[in-house]
């Protein structure tokens, strides 16, 4: 399978363990990272590439070479029903290694790694969660990506922010859900906003258009909009986008529609402001309606 060149785009976003209300899963790391493309992750990660035999399926080749079947499908981007034709090509990524120090649980380690127990112990099949050895090394996803790292004092006090109004409501609407801890310790990094289906959307700022799709599944229809002063605007679960990636659009331009696609049920927008990759609560940083 010949794959494209990727890009990687704008510093850290958002979207940070995934446990927030509004997606779940590993890919959150990769926007943390500022890999608005899933594919971008890919073009970092070693792999093997081999040739598909008759007979094999994602089942056989996730058994043979000890990868999930769910890092194969993600990796390669198959879609449903993942048959695969003989002849071509795959590409088998390699597993992250993790070394496990005193303390640890499998809970803290998904929750470091941005991805969930079951994908670990679906990679290490004789794994005791309640007796593990220190110093052990493990194997984990390859978009496992360790974000717990401490962090630099001096750099948090740098960014520290006070709020100020300058963004402009982007949707008309109730605002179901607000930002930080939810009932059940989730965390919502932004906020969602209910509203009819087909609604305009607009830019909440003036900027340039850094990512325009729905690789995120989690997150339907998404558009993540640069501003100046390393600002960051993100909209989610839309209907139509339009806008291209690249284009430069004035506070108050419909960038979009409302929707519903994602993992949400109802038309509504979910909405997050970032500035140097730190997830702030809009409400603090949008205008009076």
């Amino acid at each position: 399978m010949i794959k494209k060149k990727f890009f990687f785009l704008f510093f850290s976003f958002f979207f940070i363990a995934l446990l927030n209300n509004c997606s779940k899963g590993p890919i959150v790391t990769d926007i943390v990272k500022g890999i608005y493309d899933t594919k971008a992750l890919n073009k970092k990660t070693n792999s093997k590439k081999i040739k598909i035999l008759t007979g094999d399926t994602i089942n056989s080749l996730s058994k043979k070479y000890k990868v999930t079947k769910k890092e194969l499908i993600r990796f390669n981007k198959l879609k449903s029903p993942y048959i695969l034709k003989p002849g071509k090509f795959l590409e088998i990524p390699v597993s992250k290694r993790y070394k496990i120090k005193k303390g640890d649980t499998l809970y803290e380690i998904a929750k470091c790694n941005s991805i969930n127990i079951l994908e670990i112990k679906n990679k290490n099949i004789k794994i005791n969660e309640k007796k593990l050895i220190v110093g052990a090394i493990i194997n984990l996803p390859y978009y496992a990506n360790n974000n717990c790292k401490p962090q630099n004092k001096k750099i948090i006090k740098k960014y520290k922010i006070k709020s100020t109004q300058i963004f402009s409501w982007p949707v008309k609407g109730k605002t179901i859900t607000y930002f930080g801890k939810q009932k059940g310790g989730r965390k919502n990094d932004g906020i969602n906003i209910i509203s009819a289906q087909g609604n305009p959307v607009r830019a909440a700022l003036g900027g340039k258009v850094i990512y325009r799709g729905n690789e995120l599944l989690a997150w339907g229809n998404l558009i993540i909009i640069k501003h100046k002063n390393n600002w960051t605007t993100a909209y989610a679960h839309l209907d139509k986008l339009l806008v291209k990636k690249g284009e430069i659009v004035k506070t108050g331009d419909i960038i979009a529609s409302v929707g519903s696609t994602g993992n949400v049920d109802k038309s509504q927008l979910h909405f997050q402001v970032r500035k140097h990759s730190k997830p702030l609560d809009p409400i603090k940083f949008l205008k009076s309606p």
